[in-house]
């Protein structure tokens, strides 16, 4: 009996620690128990005096979750560094428990928190597993994510009133939010209903065309004119085209590169909305004013650019037209005062230090500029997150509700390398269907971690009943015969019939799906979501059920 309580322990270690959730076997003393085993433990013996600082804070009750996870955090960022250790001292002498606190001057969330969170093992509890034959750990205890497990990228699949927000997207942006405080993540929401995520103290940042507190770069972190024209032209233009409008797509890219390209070699910046659609336009004003400002070897090469450009409106049919059009969409005062900010602005590489954004998407008031200034976002994460200057240092996390209105080929083979540079996308939607038809088994496949929930279209349920596998099951099968006689009584004359039974019992393995479809769509209760895991290095659980409301 003791061996089988110790294989269920294991088990449930062993999920616990794939799942990114606390070993509850392990429990911690009390806050200032001197055998408390302490973040700054390893700079005891080098840096003595610091860590009897810390000792004294954390026994004074000084130091929140936050405080102990963002010390640890620059401790352990440190390896070592005696400079860096030294600034870290510095600040605990002056600030105390506030020492290196984030720009936000922040120590918490206001408020009480929607779940729980480990911050020094950068977890989020989601809710607690449920005992059942299909999963791998038939086990209950706690279930949750880590920041690694989140650089694998997270599909959520569910109908309208499942919980996917509240079961799974708030606790997520909230962790995310608290790591940002410890200097360990940067985010950035996407909240197309502008009110899911709009908690007070969440979000440093908050990209509003109604309320333009603060700007957002319409070619946030792209450094050439290509890079630019590209990003902002898979924003614009439709995300699935047939192959004989791949003509006007190329023609487009190319329209706005012959008007970037010069701009920024005669302004040394990027132009704003009006300066941009009156050259994407061609006209003779906004042309001669660049023009003229073009000095230098290359300024040959330049006019020629916007040349080109102006012949391509002098045709029967101007190629980028359509895209002119999509991009005068952002060409009215609102989006004009969120895009040409002329006070503090957002770009997205400042997603390279703990920075939290919320982008409110106006969709009653502007539903063609919403979409764009989303894809747009989502894009520009990609286009930053991927590229080799990122800072690995720091997790950096996009969330994006109602993800199939806001997701390109572009994004979805994007996917696959954030896992490389420590970010990863948590992806929100009602149907697989609500994804373009060519990207639809790219962003499936590219994401490692996926959750479903019950009363999904029987198509989704059939390509999630797929992906979970199938598992092999003992089948048994009861052969029952009868054989009848005469039966004769003592003095030989016939006293009736009579009738024998034999029985035979046979068994054997077959194999069966995990979780049929019917199971999927019927069988995952209200509140609860199958959900399978999958960490940077490959190791993978799942399918899990699990108790959102638990």
């Amino acid at each position: 009996m003791n061996k089988r309580r110790e294989q269920f322990e294991a088990l449930k270690r062993k999920l616990s620690a794939l799942a990114g959730v606390p070993d509850e076997t392990e429990q911690a003393p009390p806050p200032g128990s001197q055998s408390m085993r302490q973040p700054w433990d390893a700079i005891r013996t080098s840096h003595a005096d610091l860590a009897r600082q810390l000792d004294e804070l954390a026994a004074a009750a000084d130091l929140g979750d936050v405080d102990r996870a963002r010390i640890a955090h620059v401790i352990g960022r440190s390896g070592h560094d005696a400079g860096e250790l030294e600034r870290l001292a510095e600040a605990v002498q002056q600030d105390h428990g506030a020492a290196l606190v984030h720009p936000s001057r922040q120590r918490n969330l206001p408020g009480t928190r929607f779940a729980l969170h480990n911050l020094l093992a950068g977890q989020v509890r989601l809710g607690e597993v449920v005992p059942d034959h299909r999963s791998d750990y038939e086990v209950v205890g706690d279930f949750g994510l880590d920041l690694d497990v989140l650089r694998t990228s997270l599909l959520v699949i569910g109908p309208p009133g499942s919980g996917k927000t509240r079961g799974i997207a708030i606790p997520i942006v909230e962790h995310l939010s608290l790591a940002a405080l410890t200097g360990k993540a940067s985010m950035v929401v996407i909240d197309p209903k502008s009110t899911d995520f709009a908690y007070d103290g969440w979000f440093d940042v908050t990209i509003d065309p109604l309320n333009p507190t603060c700007g957002f770069s319409l070619f946030g972190g792209s450094k050439t004119a290509d890079v630019a024209a590209d990003r902002l032209a898979s924003a614009l233009l439709p995300p699935r085209v047939s192959d004989d409008k791949a003509y006007f797509i190329d023609a487009s890219k190319n329209a706005l590169y012959a008007c970037l390209a010069p701009f920024e070699a005669a302004y040394e910046r990027w132009p704003t909305v009006p300066e941009l659609l009156g050259l994407l336009r061609a006209d003779q004003s906004a042309m001669d004013g660049v023009k003229s400002r073009l000095k230098g070897s290359g300024s040959k090469e330049m006019k020629a650019l916007l040349d080109t450009r102006r012949a391509q409106t002098h045709r029967s049919v101007d190629p980028a037209a359509s895209l002119v059009e999509r991009f005068a969409l952002l060409d009215r005062p609102a989006l004009r005062r969120l895009l040409d900010h002329p006070g503090p602005t957002f770009q997205m590489r400042d997603l390279n230090r703990p920075v939290r954004v919320r982008v409110s998407l106006p969709e009653a008031e502007y539903p063609d500029a919403s979409r764009i200034l989303a894809r747009l976002v989502v894009s520009q994460f990609v286009q930053i997150t991927s590229s080799s200057e990122t800072d690995r240092s720091i997790f950096k996390g996009l969330v994006i509700d109602e993800a199939g209105r806001f997701v390109d080929d572009y994004v979805a083979r994007g996917v696959q390398k954030l896992r490389s540079n420590n970010a990863g996308l948590v992806l929100l939607t009602q149907t697989i269907s609500d994804f373009p038809p060519d990207v639809r088994a790219t962003v499936f496949g590219s994401t490692g971690c996926k959750a479903v929930f019950g009363g999904i279209d029987p198509e989704d349920a059939d390509v999630f009943s797929r992906w979970f596998g199938d598992q092999y099951i003992t089948e048994t099968t009861i052969n029952r015969s009868a054989t009848s006689g005469v039966r004769y009584d003592e003095f030989g004359s016939v006293g009736g019939r009579s009738q024998s039974h034999t029985s035979g019992y046979s068994a054997r393995r077959v194999e069966r799906a995990r979780w049929t479809v019917s199971d999927i769509i019927t069988g995952v209760p209200a509140g609860h979501a199958l959900i399978s895991l999958a960490r940077s290095n490959g190791a993978r659980v799942g399918p899990v059920l699990v108790n959102l409301r638990a």
